[in-house]
């Protein structure tokens, strides 16, 4: 247990130096299995208050079995589920001696600001959600859907509903300049049936899936899945239903100050996938983007492609002129 006693540290290493529970819970390169990965996520989803209850209601609350939880704490570098849980009430007993949390009541504090715009609200809830978005998603989660949608062996559909279809066509846009072999599904209910008869165990559905969970979405993912496909989902903190048969699940808090769930979370999620894959695809994928924006200019896709064909026209024009 050399490693535990190097990341725990000596009684004189400062406790902001120590790794904690959840900086584990999060290392990258760790190989948790599928039933291990769900008590991870049980852990972040309500850090740290949901390691320390037992390990059979831990085990309960993540739908594994007790053993699943106690090979994960030794994973994680403890001796054991009672060691990670020492770790865990030292994280909360070194939080409450913070000066922050010390300062207490005072005279001197400052008088409360009125209760902040709808505009303020919003913004201040939603860039909270960004945080949790942060620290609740595992590392491993993110690093299996980067490997899925990354392998060439696999072509790539993404999918979305009524509102996330939008967030679906970026992550295939983006896809779209890293690698070949990426399609978005856009169609009407007719059409969208046509397209399963050419799934199967080739593809990699990327399906967005939030509340108030969408039928159409669900079986198709369903159908997709039965012939083979693998799923990548991203969904809300209550998991639609395609969870229990997805390959990997990323979730996202979209709870905000309005009256529609907020697409900013699942939007920063999509871009760090995409931030993942082009590390994954480097290089590779930036002789892909040189040819697509050489094709770009060329057929003046864009206002830079138009001066660029302008400034070509011009030096041609200056070469014949010296040449008369």
């Amino acid at each position: 247990m050399a490693r535990r006693s190097a990341q725990r540290g000596s009684a004189v290493e400062p406790v902001a130096l120590r790794q904690t529970v959840r900086d584990r819970l999060m290392e990258a390169g760790q190989q948790f299995s599928k039933s291990e990965l769900k008590v991870v996520r049980m852990l972040l989803s309500n850090y740290p208050a949901a390691g320390l209850t037992t390990v059979s209601k831990l085990a309960k609350l993540a739908g594994v079995s007790d053993p699943t939880v106690l090979r994960l704490a030794v994973r994680l570098g403890y001796e054991g589920f009672a060691d990670m849980q020492s770790a865990l009430i030292g994280e909360v007993e070194a939080h409450m001696r913070s000066p922050l949390t010390m300062a207490g009541d005072s005279a001197d504090m400052p008088v409360p600001r009125q209760a902040p715009s709808a505009f303020e609200a919003f913004l201040s809830e939603t860039l909270a959600q960004c945080d949790a978005l942060m620290k609740e998603t595992p590392t491993a989660d993110y690093e299996r859907a980067v490997s899925l949608l990354t392998d060439p062996k696999f072509r790539i559909i993404c999918h979305g509903g009524r509102f996330s279809r939008f967030v679906a066509g970026i992550l295939q846009r983006c896809l779209h300049h890293l690698r070949d072999g990426t399609s978005l599904l856009d169609h009407n209910a007719a059409d969208l049936v046509d397209e399963l008869a050419g799934i199967g165990r080739r593809h990699v559905l990327a399906v967005f899936d939030y509340r108030r969970y969408q039928a159409d979405v669900v079986r198709f993912a369903e159908q997709a899945h039965v012939r083979g496909a693998r799923i990548v989902l991203f969904t809300d903190s209550w998991r639609s239903p395609i969870s229990a048969f997805s390959d990997v699940t990323l979730t996202a808090p979209t709870a905000t100050a309005s009256p529609f769930d907020t697409l900013v979370t699942p939007l920063i999620q999509v871009e760090a996938v995409v931030a993942g894959a082009a590390r994954q695809l480097d290089p590779e994928w930036r002789d892909r983007a040189a040819v697509l924006e050489q094709v770009r200019n060329e057929n003046k896709v864009t206002l830079a492609g138009v001066d660029i064909a302008a400034k070509q026209r011009l030096r041609g024009a200056r070469r014949n002129s010296k040449g008369k």
